[in-house]
């Protein structure tokens, strides 16, 4: 009797674990791939019924955008060399912590740029029906009723 209870605790503290780790919200481990980016417009596609141009369109969007985020992480790992060092000095000066994050801020700024022009033009492609499952669908995931533990 003890071995089986403790068999089920230990499997269903696996199941669990597993079940929280696999679901944590916005992680994706090296960023996002191809395979992300073709399941994500296919999703979007499908709920909008998109025509086969609007998905060419919004496939060249979504791959422009995650090259260009790659892009911008492409030095990450050199940064945070860089920002340890720093630490490790006697004494930061405000004015290189400053030019830092400007730097970041205008790689941020770029990139939003960049999303927002984008996506202004394939709105443009958009009809009056696909634009109000769009409108319809923010409302729905700005409400209580989306996150973790609130459905």
């Amino acid at each position: 009797m003890k071995k089986r209870n403790l068999l089920l605790l230990t499997l269903t503290s696996v199941f669990l674990f597993s079940g929280f780790a696999a679901c944590r919200h916005g992680h994706h481990r090296g960023g996002f791939d191809e395979f992300d980016i073709e399941a994500a417009t296919n999703r979007i596609a499908s709920r909008l019924d998109l025509s086969e141009t609007q998905k060419a369109e919004l496939k060249t969007i979504t791959t422009e955008i995650a090259a260009r985020a790659k892009e911008m992480h492409a030095d990450r790992q050199s940064r945070h060399q860089e920002l340890a060092d720093l630490v490790r000095q006697e004494t930061i000066s405000r004015v290189e912590i400053d030019q830092r994050i400007d730097d970041k801020l205008t790689q941020m700024k770029e990139l939003a740029d960049f999303a927002a022009d984008r996506l202004v033009a394939f709105h443009a492609t958009l009809t009056p029906e696909q634009r109000e499952k769009v409108a319809e669908t923010i409302e729905d995931h700005s409400s209580n009723r989306c996150g973790f533990f609130r459905r």
